[in-house]
């Protein structure tokens, strides 16, 4: 049979030559695996010997080979060489082949042992996947390990990488804001996260665990409340305020009511008490009395009023016109609104005294218009013309401020008589 020095420098020699080198390279790949991924020290001592005896296999072809190429080829070859070059080339192939087989059975240790055990690059992948921050630090500060988030944090807030966790944690303590037992902090990005600082204890070692929650939204949603509790606050304050002024416009218009009711009664008497003595044989004697009674009786506080009373309301409007010696000329529908017949007595018996008080005259022309926006009363008194521009006061002055308190408008002009015009607006 042929040996492998007649063929070491035919194609079949050489190729054999080339497998084992190929084969090498391969085991190195496999020893560097098994270094750099922590695997056990059985398994990196078996990958070890399998180089070494790969090496050694490789390097025994070579010097065979260099010594058939330069020196006499039928030289006799010493030791292990010799035996080699002598045996047959199907023992060369098949321990090539052998070696090949081991570098195979190799790859699959490597990695059936990478499934079955977590290495140090393996747990540092995971961490980096989470969607939290997380550092885990010795009790002096020192990083043992961190994941990407943790350290972008960190780079965000400081602008340099975290390596010393207590630092980054004083910093955090000082620029963010606490809350129970954790501290939130706003990014440049807009980001705020949540961090929490606590001390574990592995294999009687302590170390710092730092831990770091986004909570953007939580943060948001957050601020969105408090600004609404404190429009809320705003608001129940001004109510406050509200009901309080309330309170004084509801006084101060009972007062005005007070007021305007004394007002008219006076000016109802004193107007009639005039007609009367200017009038003796037509003046009703008893319905004087009467008005004077009552009138003792609003200005001594002593509560209901008497049984013999004027009617109250427009007929007690048109009475009192009367008793001054004024007649009243109505036009139009009465209104059916509590609050403009109000309006509308009040102004009947105020333009009647000024009629009959100021202008000397007998008749009060009132012409009432109801449209689809409010309702008018234009009310115009005959006698003489003033001389002088007219000044609200008294009983105009308070006409005017009962039909603003319902939003409506007072304009008093002289055309040449006194005419006061009111505009009540729908509600």
């Amino acid at each position: 049979m042929t040996s492998f020095s007649q063929i070491v420098f035919e194609p079949g020699g050489v190729a054999l030559s080339v497998f084992a080198l190929l084969t090498l390279f391969g085991q190195i790949y496999a020893v560097i695996s098994a270094f750099s991924q922590k695997r056990s020290i059985i398994l990196r001592l078996t990958m070890v010997i399998q180089f070494v005896l790969g090496l050694c296999w490789f390097c025994l072809l070579l010097d065979g080979s260099f010594t058939v190429d330069y020196f006499d080829r039928r030289r006799a070859y010493l030791g292990l060489t010799r035996l080699i070059f002598d045996a047959p080339w199907i023992a060369v192939a098949v321990i090539d082949l052998l070696f090949a087989a081991i570098l195979c059975i190799s790859f699959m240790i490597l990695r059936r042992y990478g499934r079955s055990h977590l290495s140090k690059g393996a747990i540092k992948e995971t961490v980096d996947m989470l969607p939290v921050g997380i550092c885990f630090a010795k009790e002096d500060g020192t990083v043992v390990l961190k994941n990407l988030l943790a350290d972008s944090i960190c780079r965000e807030l400081t602008g340099g990488a975290l390596t010393d966790a207590d630092r980054f944690w004083k910093y955090i303590e000082e620029t963010g804001e606490k809350q129970n037992q954790v501290s939130i902090v706003v990014l440049p990005s807009g980001k705020a996260v949540m961090l929490q600082r606590c001390n574990i204890e592995v294999d009687s070692e302590r170390f710092i665990q730092l831990i770091a929650c986004d909570i953007s939204e939580q943060y948001r949603m957050t601020a969105e409340l408090r600004d609404k509790n404190q429009k809320l606050l705003d608001i129940q304050q001004r109510m406050k305020a509200f009901g309080e002024m309330s309170q004084r416009l509801a006084m101060t218009e009972e007062i005005l009511r007070a007021r305007v009711s004394i007002h008219d009664e006076m000016g109802h008497l004193l107007l009639s008490g005039k007609y009367c003595l200017d009038r003796p044989e037509t003046a009703d004697r008893d319905n004087l009395l009467r008005l004077e009674r009552y009138t003792h009786l609003l200005l001594m506080n002593e509560g209901e009023e008497p049984d013999d009373a004027l009617p109250s309301g427009i007929d007690g409007a048109f009475a009192a016109a009367r008793e001054m010696g004024v007649k009243v000329d109505l036009s139009g529908n009465l209104p059916q609104s509590r609050t403009e017949r109000d309006i509308l007595s009040r102004a009947i018996l105020e333009c009647a005294a000024n009629t009959a008080k100021h202008g000397g005259g007998d008749r009060l022309s009132v012409e009432l218009t109801d449209d689809r926006d409010g309702f008018t009363i234009v009310l115009s008194g005959n006698g003489t013309p003033p001389d002088a521009p007219i000044t609200e006061a008294g009983g105009l002055s308070m006409l005017r401020r009962t039909v603003e308190t319902v939003a409506g408008t007072m304009n008093v002009r002289c055309d040449p008589n006194v005419t006061v015009e009111l505009r009540i607006p729908k509600k």
